[in-house]
């Protein structure tokens, strides 16, 4: 396997060729079993036996090249997503699944918002770890500057900013925002942000900062980072930018040319 690099290839095929325990993180962004036909990708099933049988073939093997220290991400929506966790809870252990996020992708317009019912506005991603031993960095939404000139108003000697507590001092560097939990709310989608620069027009593309997140909780520099249905390649984008090692694979040559293209590969 070489590192920074990514390959036009089914990922069954490329995933059996791996050696065992090499992958730090693992983010995957599969079809969603929406019953679309996408002009780059068909998400077409007979049935949902059909569809798990995929799955679980690939996240078996997943499971099996990911580090014992290693963390895994399942980007999925309420089509599958009660089917995937018994799934995930089958291959990972009950006991190594670690939190369900939510992701807010904001009010969606248009035919999606036509249906007979509550309109979905959500995606799950399903956090798994391979064992109890596994690397999580907490992650804060800054302080806004009103709040931060508000509440942390003394400085001590060494131009540390703090605010009296009654259990003494807190410094503004040691808790420098809120810790994010597992609603986000502050990252938009291209469901509802289609005019972003960072849009390619392509149907499932996710957003740079929802991957950055992901990567920062659970790596650190010089990890391997890999994504088996890469789309565009935003995992590996924001792998990169974040000083990762990466390695990711699609079967759709369209898909691969975005990646070179934002990869800066030939």
């Amino acid at each position: 396997m070489e590192l920074n690099t990514v390959y036009l290839i089914e990922n069954l095929e490329f995933l059996r060729k791996l050696d065992s325990e090499i992958i730090d993180l693992i983010y995957i962004d599969p079809p969603f079993f929406s019953g679309v036909d996408y002009k780059e990708f068909s998400d077409l099933w007979s049935s949902i036996d059909d569809y798990l049988d995929f799955m679980k073939l690939r996240i078996k093997e997943m499971f099996r090249i990911l580090k014992i220290t290693g963390s895994f991400y399942l980007h999925c929506d309420a089509n599958a997503i009660f089917d995937l966790k018994m799934l995930c809870d089958e291959i990972f252990g009950k006991n190594n699944f670690r939190r369900e996020i939510i992701w807010n992708v904001g009010s969606v317009s248009g035919f999606k918002s036509q249906v007979n019912g509550w309109v979905r506005q959500h995606d799950n991603i399903l956090y798994y770890t391979k064992s109890e031993d596994f690397t999580f960095n907490k992650i804060y939404v800054p302080y806004k500057k009103d709040y931060i000139k508000k509440m942390f108003r003394y400085k001590d000697d060494d131009g540390r900013l703090y605010r009296k507590r009654r259990g003494g001092k807190q410094y503004l560097d040691e808790k420098p925002g809120n810790v994010v939990g597992d609603v986000w709310n502050d990252i938009y989608s291209y469901q509802t942000r289609t005019r972003s620069k960072e849009y390619l027009g392509y149907p499932t593309q996710k957003p740079l900062k929802l991957l950055e997140r992901i990567i920062q909780a659970s790596s650190n520099e010089g990890d391997i980072i890999a994504d088996f249905f890469c789309g565009t390649g935003t995992t590996l984008l924001a792998a990169k930018k974040l000083n990762r090692n990466w390695i990711g694979t699609d079967n759709n040559p369209k898909a691969i040319d975005f990646c070179k293209m934002r990869l800066g590969l030939k």
